[in-house]
């Protein structure tokens, strides 16, 4: 992650009483982590899955035939994987040191059912980190489809056929360090995804705005869409950017911030405002956003820490067995495996 000297937020451009000498980046950040439109290349995100690795996975999948185990319970140590582990190696490399998201590219999804799609995908995703919750009530598997709800303060847009704008994943609660999406069907039209650096837009805002920037760095009030233990707090207070003398990291959903201040009964401040509207507005321009078609097979795993996705709105299938359907895997290194960490 991006190594470099600290400021006090106050240093950028006015001075704060939310949350005193808040750290900040003090210069640019470079490289591949802060990649736009105009610098990132399909060969920066797109990982082929080789023939050996697709003779490694049809093998495992034989073995799991005769000895059928639940996918949460598959280890990838149980089987033989070893051009398989090293191709996850590369993905989270990626990820890691690259520009923060990729695409695998991919499954044969006509050779084998969703069941066994599904414990592929596991076993992928465990060889790279480790599964964790991601809901309260414990799911390891999310399978993300429209629903026929609207979403609103207690429907999160996941489960309906509605557009998402740029956000990263569960940033009101212990935010998963990698996030998996496995493309099992896709819709009859729509449902394009784009990605953006949220490393480049804080270049940007460092650049143009830095009074917005600083503002970034202080607590806003965020809905948690019930994911939490009765009695607790609805809502809970993170800033957008986060910065520890060594690593930056992100969470932003603009749609969380205005609902969590509505259920804190909480005024969002006039500079708040100002600074998550400049935000969403760079990662939706040309100039930083990268949009893609993701196809059945493919697996799209991104560093949720750094990377905001988006989705426009989509059209299905009447039937139901060609209906969109993504699989969400969370993955995190550190922590219980619990959903709150």
């Amino acid at each position: 992650m991006e190594q470099v000297p600290a400021r006090d937020a106050t240093q950028a451009g006015r001075a704060s009483t939310r949350t005193p000498r808040a750290r900040m980046l003090e210069h640019a950040i470079r490289g591949k982590r802060a990649w736009t439109r105009a610098s990132i290349r399909d060969a920066d995100f797109r990982v082929a899955v080789g023939a050996d690795v697709l003779r490694e996975i049809a093998a495992c999948m034989q073995t799991l035939r005769l000895n059928p185990l639940q996918t949460e319970l598959l280890s990838p140590e149980d089987y033989r994987l070893a051009r398989t582990r090293i191709l996850m190696r590369r993905v989270r490399r990626v990820l890691e040191s690259g520009v923060g998201f990729a695409v695998l590219d991919r499954l044969p999804v006509d050779s084998y059912d969703k069941e066994q799609l599904k414990a592929i995908y596991w076993l992928l995703s465990a060889l790279m980190s480790r599964p964790v919750a991601q809901s309260f009530k414990g799911t390891m598997l999310y399978d993300v489809h429209d629903t026929g709800r609207i979403k609103g303060p207690a429907v999160r847009a996941d489960v309906t056929r509605q557009e998402l704008a740029f956000h990263t994943d569960y940033g009101y609660n212990e935010a998963p360090q990698f996030i998996g999406l496995a493309v099992l069907r896709s819709a009859r039209s729509g449902g394009r995804n784009s990605f953006a650096s949220l490393y480049a837009a804080h270049n940007v805002l460092r650049r143009e705005a830095p009074d917005l920037l600083a503002r970034l760095y202080e607590p806003f009030c965020l809905n948690r869409y019930g994911e939490h233990a009765a009695g607790d707090p609805r809502f809970s207070r993170h800033p957008v950017f986060a910065y520890d003398g060594r690593t930056l990291k992100a969470r932003f959903n603009h749609r969380n911030i205005v609902a969590g201040h509505d259920l804190a009964g909480e005024a969002l401040d006039g500079t708040g405002a100002a600074a998550i509207d400049a935000l969403t507005t760079i990662l939706e321009s040309t100039a930083l956003r990268l949009d893609l078609d993701l196809a059945p097979g493919q697996i799209l795993y991104t560093m949720n820490w750094r990377i905001a996705h988006s989705r426009t709105e989509f059209v299905d299938h009447d039937d139901p067995e060609r209906r969109r359907h993504l699989v969400r895997i969370f993955l995190r290194d550190h922590g219980a495996r619990t959903y709150n960490g």
